[in-house]
């Protein structure tokens, strides 16, 4: 075969051969509304499961404790605004102020 023969399918073969570098960018799991001090909160989490992200964030609201690893940020509460966010690499957790 010539070369011009082999030079498309080796491109096709090298594309079908090399993974998919980025997928869909999907928004974080909503994990419900909670109470905690007597304010409401709606919790969300990526990457992780809700109950995690729901434990965890209870254990920050109420005695600032972040889980190993986490970096966490804590804002200013004020109604409709995030309150804290927490992170490692992907994973995330963060409640809003309801």
């Amino acid at each position: 075969m010539t070369l011009r023969r082999l030079l498309p399918l080796a491109a096709l073969a090298l594309a079908l051969a090399l993974p998919a570098l980025g997928g869909a960018v999907v928004p974080p799991k909503n994990c419900g509304s909670m109470t905690v001090k007597h304010k409401h909160y709606q919790v969300k989490a990526d990457q992780i499961s809700c109950k995690d992200g729901r434990d965890n964030a209870r254990k920050f609201l109420r005695n600032g404790s972040k889980p190993r690893g986490y970096k966490c940020k804590d804002y200013a509460s004020k109604k409709g605004r995030v309150d804290f966010y927490c992170n490692k690499g992907v994973k995330i957790f963060f409640a809003i102020r309801r």
